[in-house]
């Protein structure tokens, strides 16, 4: 019988040198304000390309971990030790694995979030989705457009008057696995988006429980298969 079940991708290069960073960043005992070796020599003690160690770097700096400094090369800039390890903890934990297993969570949560929001949404959270629904149509930039599609599920948690919920959405989003900007630069996962959003919106809007609950695990659904 053939196994039809999802398999993760291969683990792609700049994720093996994001552990290698954190490896180093444990063993060398680095906290907030130290500077990480020139990239240079980083592509040299890792054995990986410069362009393999620049993504790992740019991934590190969008989840706040790391930040250029002019002259002077890259820095930590998380704000604790703690926090620090917290965000390499979860950010090598990455590739084609989590990503589903972040799909499967949404998949169990965000319909009935959406279903909730339809229930208990007030007129200002249907303005603030509307609003960057505007702001989404708008852009093709990818940083933009995964800001914006945090912001909406974000407000889409918010709606529910759920404080846990709205929590746990925010750190969904703080998982989400990089480099996300990539996935956001392609058209047709900025059409899906989009289209997917705009017929929640509507959804809510109509107080329509059910359908807001169908609506959101459709989109689910299609984004999912923009990425795997």
């Amino acid at each position: 019988m053939q196994d039809t079940a999802q398999k993760p991708a291969p683990e792609r290069a700049y994720e093996a040198v994001i552990a290698k960073i954190r490896v180093m960043i444990e063993e060398k005992n680095l906290g907030p304000g130290d500077t990480l070796p020139p990239e240079r020599q980083l592509a040299e003690i890792f054995n990986v390309s410069r362009h393999s160690l620049r993504e790992a770097i740019r991934v590190l700096q969008e989840k706040g971990v790391l930040s250029a400094r002019q002259g002077s090369g890259n820095y930590i800039q998380s704000a604790t030790r703690g926090d620090l390890m917290r965000t390499l903890a979860v950010t090598t934990n990455t590739g084609s694995r989590r990503a589903l297993e972040i799909f499967q969570l949404r998949e169990i949560m965000e319909p009935q979030l959406a279903a909730l929001a339809a229930e208990m949404g007030e007129p200002r959270h249907i303005e603030m989705l509307e609003a960057i629904l505007d702001k989404q149509g708008q852009t093709s930039d990818g940083i933009e457009l995964r800001k914006l599609d945090h912001e909406f599920h974000e407000t889409l948690a918010a709606a529910t008057g759920n404080a846990t919920l709205y929590e746990l959405a925010q750190n969904i989003n703080r998982s989400l696995l990089p480099p996300k900007t990539k996935i956001y630069d392609n058209r047709e996962r900025q059409v899906i988006s989009l289209e997917g959003h705009k017929r929640i919106v509507d959804a809510i809007k109509n107080k329509d429980v059910e359908g807001a609950k169908a609506e959101m695990r459709a989109h689910i659904a299609r984004v999912k298969s923009t990425v795997f």
